[in-house]
């Protein structure tokens, strides 16, 4: 299907010339971007968008979330709460419900529909999902369940097989019914990336090899996957690196940093993108840039638990690749990504006297569009150009919220809570329309959400 965008009034293309249009055209054929210009010529078009008062950007990509923790979010007990709190009523929480039989794949897929589809509604077109948590003695089919919710709601995701196989039996931060031996870890990881993993350009499912981390995850658990990934094109590897938990644990357990520990085991490499890098030893910064990983800047989640804020700025001096992402509704209340990038144009100037050192609003969406992309190794995303692929999301002007401003890429930060997208294109096929999704009930998954967190009582 052909489909052109007409008089888009401002376009950012974040391509490799940043280029900026005004009253500008996209042309779509397809899942493909064939055209960007003024006047394109309408022949052979299905249809044709009015884009007159729209802010065109690359769809936004969220390159860290946990999709399962959706009705996970405002317990009370964690308002002012550190990770190992975090850690130790998920597990509960979600014990708790599996043997109550309400932590089975379709309530995985529930919760996966929900924030998939607050995603979208934000401008969101692709998800790195991290699913680590399967209790029982076979791991249930929940990444199979997060694929399936994708698949619902239109989105592209990266659907990462998570892992625990370090708990408390073995001096772990996380129960016993969650680990896995790394056996059985491999062989679900061989299947989905059999069943599901398309390393082609414009794919709308890959699959990640994503363990939790070393608080989490045994040496070899690193080693088995960075091997199995290396069998698969386009298979990405993914974990958390420098939580202040992390970092403590390796030095107490291993005398050593995580990133030591990672490394050791070939876990590392231009394959590995990590999330959150808050408190790294400044030795290791060159580290990471010579081994070209990239790193995941997770500002709401990183405030909210008192960790600080990753250093930004040495990391781009640095050249090292930053994409953009939220975590998980345990930690990130939401998954509004842009409202996020807000949080995190203010919060990087909180003790810098040098406005030099912040970072601008087109360094914060360039790490959520083409930065992401790079993370998950998908050239073919992050971008508006000919022959990328035809993601596109837009934002009105023309609300009241946003008036009298003169710069819409810094308009669509600072101005305003006008946060859900007008329109959103996935792989050239609309997903959000006037502000609403085409494919899915957003009422209805609220509701199943609803009636899941309702289903803890007041305990939770």
């Amino acid at each position: 299907m052909k489909i052109l965008l007409r008089r888009l009034s401002y376009v950012a293309t974040f391509d490799t010339e940043n280029r900026e249009l005004t009253d500008a055209d996209l042309l779509i054929d397809g899942p493909r971007i064939a055209a960007i210009g003024h006047d394109l010529p309408a022949d052979g078009v299905d249809r044709v968008i009015d884009g007159t008062g729209l802010l065109a950007l690359p769809g936004l990509i969220n390159a860290h979330q946990h999709l399962f923790q959706a009705s996970m979010r405002t317990l009370p007990p964690l308002e002012r709460s550190g990770m190992p709190d975090f850690l130790r009523l998920q597990d509960e929480l979600v014990l708790r419900r599996w043997q109550e039989g309400r932590f089975g794949a379709a309530d995985i897929r529930a919760t996966a529909r929900a924030v998939l589809a607050e995603s979208v509604l934000g401008g969101v077109t692709t998800v790195a999902d991290q699913h680590t948590v399967f209790p029982g003695d076979e791991p249930e089919p929940y990444v199979e369940a997060v694929i399936e919710a994708a698949a619902e709601v239109g989105v592209r995701l990266h659907a990462g097989r998570g892992s625990v196989t370090f708990s408390h039996a073995r001096g772990g931060m996380v129960g016993d019914i969650f680990a896995e031996p790394v056996e059985a870890v491999i062989r679900h990881a061989e299947k989905l990336i059999a069943a599901h993993h398309d390393p082609e350009p414009y794919a709308m499912t890959r699959i990640v090899l994503a363990p939790t981390g070393v608080v989490s995850d045994v040496p070899e658990m690193f080693r088995a996957f960075a091997d199995l990934a290396a069998a698969h094109p386009g298979v990405r590897l993914h974990t958390h690196l420098h939580h202040h938990e992390d970092t403590r644990f390796a030095q107490a357990r291993f005398g050593t940093s995580p990133w030591r520990i990672l490394t050791e085991h070939g876990f590392a490499g231009d394959r590995l993108w990590v999330a959150h890098g808050v408190t790294p030893p400044p030795e290791e910064i060159a580290e990471y840039a010579a081994a070209g990983i990239g790193i995941a800047h997770i500002p709401a989640a990183d405030l909210k638990l008192g960790w600080g804020l990753a250093p930004v700025r040495r990391y781009l001096d640095a050249g090292i690749t930053l994409g953009f992402g939220t975590t998980g509704s345990l930690t990130n209340d939401g998954a509004n990504l842009l409202g996020d990038l807000r949080i995190a144009a203010f919060a990087h100037r909180a003790h810098r006297t040098d406005p030099g050192e912040w970072p601008t609003v087109r360094e914060l969406l360039a790490m959520a569009t083409r930065g992401s992309a790079a993370c998950l190794g998908r050239p073919d995303l992050g971008s508006l150009a000919v022959g990328q692929a035809a993601d596109i999301a837009c934002w009105d002007l023309n609300t009241v919220d946003r008036a009298g401003m003169h710069d819409p890429l810094a308009g669509l930060l600072f101005t305003g809570l006008s946060d859900i997208a007008s329109l959103v294109l996935v792989n050239g096929v609309p997903v959000v329309e006037g502000g609403k999704l085409t494919r899915i009930d957003t009422a209805a998954a609220a509701r199943d959400v609803r009636e899941l967190a309702a289903a803890d009582g007041p305990s939770a």
